[in-house]
């Protein structure tokens, strides 16, 4: 594999011809500034992204370097290169005068570069400059915090003043010689203090006019302002963390990327000659060599639970990967995302194993994990960057094949957050993998179909969904299916669902009812932790000898894990869990039980049932029930429970081969029956672009992918000796005093530390103590706090997950 390098012409200063103003201790302003400006416009290079009106790409090049070129400007006040230069004391000080900060400054001499640099555009129209400038103006305002509702951002609010006494702290000597750097390198505007004071007068005339156009802008329904604001605030925020960090852009690995490493990898599982993975292959074959065409943009691949779906799309990726490459010339990254946490790992360890097979040395430039919990580790070859380096490459998506969670995903796409749009222009010509989509709620299809939609028309990326149950979140008409997915169900012949739920039963009642077979397997998947762990106590009692397994959110994801591999491995035949095995865990039960739930979700349960086509498996449906009501009412949406149970209650025995059909008609209620308002909420405040509201008014940074369902706690479980030893390296890196030094090392241990943290809810009867600013059980108190079969002890609360 090619050795991943550096690119660009980032300059270094000349010391004699350097204006002795700093960005950084050690680091020139105009250096880092012109830099900026360069890696900007190279990772622009990179992206197709191609705007529709009088946007075109030169004038995003010209924008983004201009933003570049001055984006640091007000680091040039004495005011900032006083508190750079200064002791931590004194830095405490000077970091509350508004005079020593540099965002505005900055912003307002790129307003009026960014006039300068269009005024001879004679076929732009007015507004479309006085939209350029002002989203310039934004860019470098916010580039260091996160973005706010656009109207409120065209007023001064009585800054004058500060402006003023910033721009005479200036030395007008060094920013001579900054200003002859900054125009070597392609600004067109002089920046002298003259020009600066006059700026600064006649801006807030300037914003006005701009705040009165602003705040029409939500009746053109149009969503490019919005990818546009996100696109150049992205490309400008990474730059300048990417110059800060690593100096250049890396450049892409040309690793030899094609759909037949894919096939090197099944020759080499030599997978057994059964009906099922004939069915999986036939099933590759239909989508992988088909042929392609590049003006379809959004793909699906429907196939029944366990026939390969993420080989088979990871292949396709591939391929259309190559196609465009050979037709568009350009390299798409690959974006795969999937809903869960858990099943993160599982997928990016088959697909290193597929680039291993394939030859490839798998580096973290060809394939990264990014989830919240991430380590911060980054390699090439044989060199391993500090982590410092490596927490700006990997947030930055790094990389030709990520796999993400659909937080990550969605909220670079909708956010006002510094942090999450500083991927945004990664999504410009990228393949986008949405695997189990079904997860998506339906208050955001709305949302999501008309984000993605103009996403891949302005920024030429593409959209594969990857389900057995197929949402229909684009129409039919707007999905090019990959397979038959007809074909595929019928034939299926794997499990039946039978409902028994005319009568509602009590989990005394359930547990009493059950009988086990020696022989078979049995899962059962129930709605609350609470209603598990009274099933799990009374079903250990009937399973005599037999092992019984427990799984939820309040068992720590290291003994999670563990008990999943027994129950893939067969060690386990007796399940009791949440829901959390739903979705992609690869285990299989020959009987599969599940309290009543939406019937997409009854069908990813019948996903763990006889996925390897043995005997015949059955799924059972039953409606558990407390004291006050049932089970299922406390997490899922009493209209598709009342859709299920009606659908569920015309046939005694449902058959594999009937499950799409019942499914389809489940999502074409739902969308009778479901209200998209919430989607139009935020589809209003994303065309007025109301990135943050000081009201109720829905505003973008509303959107929460996954809402809370109570508030929560994490505590850390000492369980174990490892759990004791990252325990301790806790309490070091509590002591260490500067916060992003902290923040660092803790991001080092932080994917061990979640291993034996668990989240409570608030108002836990037996809270654990605080200790160093987080719950805590230590090995001592473990029988007060945790058992060790069902997790965390939560006694007098519903917990639900």
């Amino acid at each position: 594999m090619p050795a991943l390098t550096f690119t660009g012409r980032t300059k270094k200063v000349n010391a004699s011809s350097s204006s002795n103003l700093y960005s950084h201790p050690e680091k020139a302003l105009e250096e880092h500034m012109i830099n900026v400006a360069d890696i900007a416009q190279q990772n622009l290079r990179q992206s197709p992204a191609n705007f529709p009106g009088q946007i075109t790409r030169d004038r995003l090049f010209r924008l983004i370097k201009t933003c570049g070129l001055l984006h640091d400007l007000g680091k040039a006040t004495g005011f900032f290169q006083r508190y750079l230069f200064a002791s931590e004391e004194e830095k405490k000080n000077l970091k509350s005068m508004e005079e020593t900060h540099h965002g505005l400054l900055s912003a307002v001499a790129c307003f009026f570069a960014a006039n300068a640099e269009f005024e001879q555009d004679e076929d732009l129209k007015g507004d479309d400059r006085s939209f350029l400038s002002f989203i310039a103006f934004l860019t470098v305002k916010r580039h260091h915090g996160n973005l706010e509702d656009i109207v409120d951002e065209a007023v001064l609010n009585d800054k004058e003043q500060v402006l003023m006494a910033q721009i005479e702290s200036i030395d007008e000597k060094k920013l001579t010689i900054l200003n002859t750097a900054l125009k070597q390198n392609g600004l067109k505007q002089d920046i002298t203090v003259e020009n600066l004071k006059k700026w600064v007068m006649n801006l807030s005339g300037e914003l006005r006019s701009i705040r009165r156009k602003l705040r029409g802008l939500g009746r053109s329904r149009r969503l490019d302002p919005y990818l546009i604001t996100n696109y150049l605030f992205s490309l400008l925020i990474d730059a300048d963390k990417s110059e800060v960090s690593t100096g250049k852009v890396l450049e892409r690995n040309d690793a030899n990327l094609d759909s037949s490493i894919v096939d090197k990898y099944k020759e080499s599982m030599n997978f057994k000659d059964t009906f099922l993975n004939k069915l999986r292959q036939k099933a590759y074959n239909e989508v992988v060599y088909s042929p392609l065409d590049l003006e379809k943009r959004v793909y699906s691949i429907n196939l029944p639970t366990g026939l390969g779906k993420t080989l088979t799309s990871l292949a396709f990726a591939l391929k259309l990967r190559k196609e465009v490459h050979a037709k568009k010339g350009f390299f798409p990254r690959i974006i795969y995302s999937l809903p869960f946490l858990s099943i993160i790992e599982q997928n990016a360890g088959e697909f290193e194993k597929v680039l291993k097979a394939g030859g490839l040395d798998v580096d973290t430039s060809l394939l990264l994990k990014h989830h919240h919990l991430s380590e911060y580790t980054y390699k090439k070859d044989d060199e391993v960057y500090e982590p410092d380096d490596a927490k700006i490459l990997i947030e930055g998506w790094n990389s030709e094949i990520i796999v993400t969670t659909f937080v990550q995903l969605f909220h670079a796409l909708l956010s006002n957050k510094n942090k999450n749009l500083r991927k945004f222009h990664r999504l410009s010509g990228s393949i986008i993998i949405l695997d189990e989509v079904q997860s998506i709620p339906f208050k955001y299809w709305l949302l999501v179909r008309e984000i993605l939609k103009t996403l891949i028309e302005q920024m030429d990326s593409y959209v594969v969904f990857v389900t057995a149950t197929e949402p229909m979140i684009f129409s039919r008409e707007e999905v090019f299916p990959l397979t038959d997915r007809k074909k595929y169900f019928n034939v299926m012949d794997r499990v039946v669902i039978k409902p028994e739920i005319t009568r509602d039963i009590s989990v005394e009642e359930f547990a009493e009812s059950i009988e086990i077979n020696d022989g078979r397997s049995y899962l059962f998947i129930l709605n609350t932790i609470r209603s598990a762990k009274t099933f799990y106590n009374l079903l250990k009692q009937k399973a005599g000898e037999k092992e019984v397994a427990f799984l939820s959110t309040h068992v720590v994801p290291f003994e999670r894990l563990r008990r999943i591999e027994k129950m893939r491995d067969g060690r386990v035949s007796i399940a009791v869990t949440t829901q959390l095995v739903e979705a992609g865990v690869d285990i299989d039960f020959n009987v599969v039980y599940r309290d009543l739930a939406p019937l997409d979700s009854i069908n990813q349960s019948a996903g763990r049932c006889n996925r390897n086509w043995g005997k015949k498996g059955e799924v059972i449906v039953v409606s558990l029930k407390d004291e006050k009501r049932l089970y299922s009412s406390y997490i899922y949406d009493d209209v598709l429970l009342d859709m299920t149970r009606r659908i569920l209650q015309k046939k005694e025995i449902i058959e594999e081969k009937d499950f799409l059909e019942l499914i389809e008609s489940y999502y074409r209620e739902m969308q009778d029956k479901k209200s998209s308002d919430r989607s139009r909420e935020l589809l209003s405040a994303v065309y007025s672009m109301k990135y943050t509201s000081v009201d109720e008014t829905p505003c973008i940074s509303d959107f929460k992918l996954i809402d809370e369902d109570y508030p929560k706690l994490d505590v850390f479980i000492e369980l174990n000796d490892e759990a004791e030893e990252i325990w301790q390296d806790y309490i070091r890196i509590k002591e260490i005093k500067n916060i992003i030094k902290r923040r660092l090392a803790f991001s080092q241990i932080k994917a061990d530390f979640y291993k034996y943290t668990v989240s409570i809810p608030m108002n836990v009867a037996n809270l654990p103590p605080e200790v160093a600013n987080f719950r805590y059980v230590n090995r001592n108190s473990l029988k007060d706090y945790y058992d060790e079969d069902t997790g965390f002890r939560c006694e007098g609360v519903t917990a639900l997950w």
